[in-house]
C-alpha cells in the first residue's frame, strides 16, 4: 500500500507568523491553514521578528526566548539562488513591490518546487500575477 502523500511545507509571512505565535493578537482563521503543514520562514521573516525585539524594549531574556523560538523553525537562508530569483523580480517590480517581499518571494519561488505562501500582503498578488506564486488566505482575507 502506498504511504499517504506528505502535506507540504509553507512559507509564513511575518505577519501571519505572528498572528499563529503571539497570543496578543490571535488571528485563528490562520490555524486551518496551516493546520498539519510544516510552517517555514524565509531569512527575511527572522530579521523583521528580530529587528521588532530591537526596537520594541524588550529585555534581553524576551528576545532570547523570541531567538530560541525562531531557531525551532526550518529558515530558507538567502542563497545564489535566491539572490538570482530577487535580481528577476526586483528587475521586474522595482518601485511596486517593497524590497522584502520581493526577498520572501525569491525564497519561495527560488524552491525546486515552490512553497505556498501565507500572507494577507497585497504586494504578493502582484507578483502571483506574473509569477507561479500560490497565495494562501483565509477566504474572508482581502489584500492589504
Amino acid at each position: 500500500m502506498a504511504e499517504p502523500e506528505a502535506t507540504p511545507p509553507i512559507l509564513l509571512d511575518t505577519m501571519v507568523l505572528t498572528y499563529l505565535t503571539d497570543p496578543r493578537n490571535p488571528r485563528p482563521e490562520w490555524d486551518p491553514l496551516v493546520q498539519g503543514r510544516t510552517p517555514v520562514l524565509s531569512f527575511v521573516t527572522v530579521g523583521e521578528i528580530l529587528h521588532a525585539t530591537r526596537t520594541s524594549g524588550w529585555g534581553k531574556a524576551q528576545i532570547a526566548a523570541v531567538e530560541a523560538r525562531l531557531q525551532t523553525y526550518t529558515v530558507i537562508p538567502g542563497t545564489i539562488g535566491v539572490a538570482r530569483k530577487y535580481a528577476e523580480l526586483r528587475s521586474k517590480f522595482w518601485k511596486q513591490v517593497g524590497e522584502n517581499d520581493l526577498w520572501v518571494a525569491a525564497c519561495v519561488l527560488s524552491q525546486p518546487t515552490p512553497l505556498s505562501l501565507a500572507t494577507e500582503d497585497g504586494d504578493f498578488d502582484k507578483i502571483s500575477a506574473v509569477f507561479p506564486l500560490d497565495l494562501v488566505r483565509p477566504p474572508a482575507a482581502a489584500s492589504v
